[in-house]
């Protein structure tokens, strides 16, 4: 275990210029963040406000923990919002860790770790900012004592030890912790892994041991302290929102992410690649050789198809949302591959090390094409071909291992390659970050204002430009502005019509709107504009 510690300390420095370098996105990053400055100008803990429309959607523990970062260093820092992501992730990953040490061997947990911080859609959601890692250390937690206890109840139902006792205390602990965070799927997931699980195992007349009164005790009282804080802090309206339309109408009928059933079906070969078709050759192969014989293969495999089960039920949809199931698909897969050899699984490494020779290959001419295309320009300070020239060191050595049948160093051949190339191009995402975020244009526009004397800003039909505001904020923090003056910062919005008759102000579009609508580009015709990724600055003098 001590080494494993040496892996995490290299994946965080292979991320780590992302978080230090990247501009928070225009979407819901920054809309977290001003929702965490309103709630600290307006004293609100448990309920939050966008610009004075209810934020139910989330729970506060997440918003907490950028509030407290905002109060500590005076602004909201990348790195610092950043960690309560990798943190997660880290423990995550560690409790997995523990959960297989007596079936898998040092090497081959530490391979699996790589694997599963090369997975798509767990490497995703560490670097963005949002609070689904969060629950998933949480469910990852409960699940692992929940497992601990079954494995003690098995071989000493009689005697009740002080750590189980605690583990019974964790167990409601970690699942309230996880509805804490995210919201329904922390809770009922969780709660109904352990119950289909029993159920298979021909346990469930035992369920009272692990659900039990003491359980359900618990997960009241913390829902009860929550929701009392929630009616004093927002009233009657907010509790029935966060109740009632923030969980039973997304789950029926959603507002927001609406996908069809087999939604997941067809999102799971890109959000688990490079390791989808693997970990897909290892499910078909652990049925049909009748490899899940025990019960820690049969926990796994439960948890990511109820998972899959659960969240294809429901109606809104994102393929972040079955993160807290990959963990437990990779290592599975890992269990798998140790115990059969399996020609399917050489070719399913084979094929993503073949695609890492081929992206090396295309990059090469990428340079003409981008010109033909009238792609954006790329500012690297290397040509493309040296960072994916990494990629074709990790699918040659991959292949080379897979032609001695060692697949572990394979997957680690390909992970290895694929944070190398991560590190090495992430620093130059400065030169990204107008693609990505605001900041910058937030900046011109403010010094346009100033040098035409105006003061006002406006958007039209882009409401998430409302949350531009915590850059803007920052600015007039800087200048030395009064508190109220930083308050009452806005950015309003206004209808089409109103758009010919502005003067001196500045606009904020979308650019896709722009594109789509002749009678808007003709208004804002030889005005002068900015554009920064999906957004467009027009200035009216």
């Amino acid at each position: 275990m001590k080494r494993q510690w040496i892996y995490f300390a290299l994946i965080f420095i292979a991320i780590l210029p992302i978080l230090l370098l990247r501009d928070f996105t225009a979407d819901n990053e920054l809309k977290y963040l001003s929702i965490a400055d309103e709630a600290i100008e307006n004293s609100h803990i448990f309920a939050f406000y966008n610009h004075g429309a209810e934020y139910a959607d989330k729970p506060p523990l997440y918003l907490w923990f950028v509030m407290l970062g905002k109060i500590l260093f005076g602004k909201h820092i990348m790195l610092y919002i950043s960690l309560l992501s990798v943190i997660p992730a880290f423990v995550t990953a560690w409790t997995m860790g523990r959960f297989t040490e007596r079936v898998l061997t040092g090497k081959e947990r530490n391979s699996t770790l790589l694997m599963l911080f090369t997975t798509a859609f767990f490497l995703a959601p560490i670097i963005v900012l949002r609070m689904d890692m969060l629950m998933t250390m949480f469910i990852t937690l409960a699940l692992y004592t929940f497992y601990r206890m079954y494995e003690y109840n098995s071989l000493e139902p009689e005697y009740k030890t002080p750590q189980y006792r605690r583990w019974r205390w964790l167990l409601p602990l970690y699942i309230f912790l996880a509805l804490f965070s995210k919201g329904p799927v922390g809770l009922i997931l969780p709660l109904l892994v352990i119950t289909v699980f029993l159920t298979i195992s021909r346990r469930l007349g035992s369920i009272g041991r692990y659900l039990g009164w003491r359980c359900w005790l618990i997960l009241l009282v913390l829902c009860a302290l929550w929701f009392t804080g929630v009616y004093f802090d927002g009233g009657k309206e907010y509790l029935d929102n966060l109740l009632f339309h923030q969980t039973v109408d997304r789950a029926v009928d959603a507002f927001h992410h609406k996908k069809p059933i087999y939604y997941y079906f067809i999102t799971y070969w890109f959000t688990m690649a490079p390791w989808s078709l693997l970990a897909f050759a290892a499910i078909i192969t652990a049925y049909r050789k009748r490899l899940i014989n025990n019960s820690l293969t049969r926990f796994f495999i439960t948890i990511f198809l109820t998972a899959v089960v659960m969240l294809s039920l429901i109606s809104s949809k994102l393929e972040i949302y079955l993160l807290p199931a990959f963990p437990f698909l990779i290592y599975f897969t890992a269990i798998i591959i140790g115990k059969k050899s399996n020609p399917a699984f050489k070719a399913s490494v084979a094929i993503p090390a073949a695609l890492f020779i081929i992206i090396f290959a295309v990059s090469c001419f990428f340079k003409p094409v981008a010109k033909h295309f009238a792609l954006p320009e790329i500012e690297l300070a290397a040509p493309l071909w040296c960072y994916t020239l990494i990629l074709l060191a990790g699918g040659a050595a991959a292949i080379a291992s897979l032609c001695k049948n060692d697949i572990f160093r394979a997957t680690d051949s390909i992970a290895v390659s694929l944070l190398a190339f991560i590190f090495f191009a992430s620093l130059s995402i400065p030169s990204f970050n107008r693609y990505i975020g605001m900041k910058e244009g937030c900046m011109v526009a403010m010094e346009k204002a100033e040098e035409y004397g105006s003061s006002r800003y406006v958007h039209y039909n882009f409401h998430t430009s409302e949350n531009f505001d915590v850059y803007f904020k920052e600015f007039l923090k800087q200048e030395g502005k009064s508190r109220k003056e930083i308050e009452e910062f806005r950015i309003h919005e206004i209808a089409k019509d109103e758009i010919a008759g502005l003067s001196n102000s500045v606009l904020f579009l979308k650019s896709t709107h722009i594109a789509k609508d002749p009678e808007l580009a003709e208004v804002i015709k030889g005005r002068e504009s900015y554009r920064y990724g999906i957004s467009t600055i027009i200035i009216f003098r």
